[in-house]
């Protein structure tokens, strides 16, 4: 069979989001469910507390050193006059790593294996049965304004599009160095997820004649945004020490903003959901992607292969293959649940 792939380019042009018609997983909270989870239900994002040993999230903070500098652009992590896009691989909005085979580097794929990491999914899903995504991660270092796409500005959105108005997706980062509230970072916008698609049925008017956007992605302007907080949603930018983790639902508006005062952000973006909302045909083809060392977005089911994975300045699995355990391996679809 050949296996095909759908770039971000291509998904942009499709019609509507893809298997749309599919049934999305439905979280299980209950009476007894923890607070964290109740409180990811109602506000739509929750930080978790300690999931990794700090000492463990420090480890994997200087394997993403290791990472940027083993690429030999000429990045070295305690050189500032090497905190320059010249000596940096390619990435977005100042330090977002979506090529290089980013998600398959060993350090990302330990951290995704992470038992409370895991754990956290399992209950969120009530399944053990889990598949994950091959999203990138942030390797931000302080860089020149001028250097960093978008020059700082904060860029709200949704990860989801206007047609899934539902519960699709819980997202998750887990964070690798101390962040304060002044510090770049994950910044969200509390309550929006329970008002998403509101939003567009109250809209319906405003609707492009071409409709939506299609792809699971949402850009909110300033105007748009106003609506959210004249109902009481509010911006929050969570404090976070390294081991913390974060989760949103995909319907939640926020944004990463850029470091600042000269202080690094390092995080991995983690995300699971139940293996049996996979179809088969998406099963093959993320097994394919996992050889191929090709990156993809957030969704673990309903993905798509990012931009420019086979540009020829891009170097696939540079560090060579990863080193899994068997239940990563049934994670990813190489080896079948029983």
């Amino acid at each position: 069979m050949v296996v095909q792939f759908v770039s971000q380019g291509q998904w942009n042009d499709a019609k509507g989001p893809m298997n749309i018609d599919k049934p999305s997983p439905k979280m299980v909270v209950k009476p007894d469910s923890p607070q964290w989870l109740k409180d990811l239900e109602r506000d739509g994002f929750v930080v978790v507390k300690s999931v990794v040993p700090k000492e463990r999230a420090a480890e994997y903070a200087r394997q993403g050193e290791d990472w940027l500098e083993g690429l030999k652009f000429g990045y070295k992590r305690d050189d500032t006059s090497t905190w320059d896009v010249q000596k940096l691989p390619k990435h977005n909005h100042g330090g977002l790593y979506s090529h290089y085979s980013f998600a398959h580097a060993q350090f990302v794929w330990d951290a995704k294996a992470e038992p409370g990491i895991v754990d956290l999914f399992e209950k969120i899903w009530g399944t053990d049965k889990l598949t994950v995504s091959f999203d990138g991660g942030s390797l931000a270092v302080p860089l020149p304004a001028e250097q960093v796409q978008g020059n700082k500005a904060p860029w709200p959105h949704s990860d989801q599009s206007a047609y899934r108005p539902w519960t699709h997706c819980i997202q998750g980062l887990l964070n690798l160095l101390p962040i304060g509230r002044e510090d770049g970072g994950l910044v969200v916008m509390k309550g929006t997820a329970q008002l998403f698609g509101k939003y567009f049925e109250e809209h319906k008017h405003l609707e492009p004649a071409e409709g939506w956007t299609k792809r699971d992605g949402y850009n909110w302007t300033d105007e748009q945004l106003k609506w959210f907080t004249d109902r009481g949603c509010e911006w929050v930018k969570p404090d976070m020490e390294p081991g913390d983790f974060v989760l949103w639902d995909s319907r939640t508006v926020h944004y990463g903003a850029a470091p600042m005062r000269e202080k690094k952000r390092f995080a991995i973006y983690i995300c699971y959901k139940p293996d049996e909302f996979m179809t088969e045909e998406q099963r093959e083809r993320k097994v394919e992607a996992f050889k191929r060392g090709y990156c993809t977005s957030h969704d673990p089911t309903d993905f798509v292969i990012k931009d420019k994975q086979d540009a020829n300045w891009n170097i696939l699995l540079p560090y060579g293959t990863p080193e899994l355990s068997e239940k990563t391996k049934k994670a990813i679809g190489l080896v079948p649940y029983s």
